[in-house]
């Protein structure tokens, strides 16, 4: 019994980071730990998974798992759905089942219309539509969403999407990427932000800078627990291959006159 509820308290903890990394209200803290199994399924349902389907690895992950019994059971029965009842909310989920489905173009259509209107200040449907803005190759667009997300909601500038926005303004060339990406690793060091900002600045050609940012992911692994080394394994084999990359790029001979 004391093994269980130590994993319990793990998994809520777990659940309580993300919570307070992505803006969630302060209520989940207290039903995380006032219940911890109940409470962390009820969070995992309701606020992760669906959090889930709005990263690469976990849209790449709910496309395995949607291929064992049916791959277009999601964007059919979203599509039913809003034929029956076309709210914005039943047509959000038909944008993020295209998104799910690797059709970012799509996504970005069905998320235009929808973050509109009365809801051109909706932060779940601002969020959508600059993720699904990102995916499709548009980061300028991207960018602009979120600044709108973050003139509406200013609380929204953190975690995730404070993480988002640094990797828009990165793609789209656009100066600030730099200061933004500094912020995000002061108020989340984070091995995923870490990691993307090491990428950050092999492409801006600051390899010394890049190496130490890749290093302390490594480094962070290293202090971790097994559980935090499995969340994280696509930023640390990332890390790993780049200084990999890097140190055969620097000893390879340089090519003669």
């Amino acid at each position: 019994m004391p093994v269980l509820a130590g994993v319990h308290f793990a998994i809520a903890l777990f659940f309580a980071v993300h919570a307070m990394r992505t803006g969630r209200d302060k209520y989940w803290i207290f039903i995380l730990f006032s219940f911890p199994a109940v409470g962390s399924l009820l969070y995992f349902f309701t606020e992760y998974l669906r959090d889930l389907r709005y990263t690469r690895g976990g849209r790449r992950a709910l496309r395995v798992l949607q291929g064992v019994v049916n791959p277009q059971r999601e964007l059919r029965e979203a599509q039913q759905e809003f034929d029956r009842t076309p709210t914005a909310f039943n047509e959000a989920r038909l944008a993020r089942a295209w998104l799910a489905q690797g059709d970012a173009a799509k996504a970005v259509e069905i998320y235009r219309r929808v973050a509109s209107g009365p809801y051109a200040r909706d932060p779940s449907f601002l969020k959508g539509l600059a993720i699904a803005q990102l995916e499709a190759g548009q980061a300028a667009e991207a960018v602009a969403t979120l600044d709108n997300l973050f003139t509406a909601h200013p609380d929204q500038r953190a975690g995730d999407l404070a993480l988002m926005q640094a990797e828009a303004q990165a793609a789209a060339r656009l100066p600030q990427a730099a200061h933004t990406f500094e912020a995000v690793i002061a108020a989340d060091g984070s091995i995923e932000a870490r990691c993307k900002y090491g990428r950050f600045l092999l492409a801006s050609g600051r390899q010394r800078e890049a190496r130490q940012a890749f290093e302390l992911v490594l480094a962070d692994a290293r202090r971790g627990n097994r559980h935090s080394r499995e969340l994280n394994t696509e930023w640390i084999r990332a890390a790993q291959a780049a200084l990999k990359q890097m140190e055969d790029s620097s000893a390879s001979p340089a090519p003669s006159a």
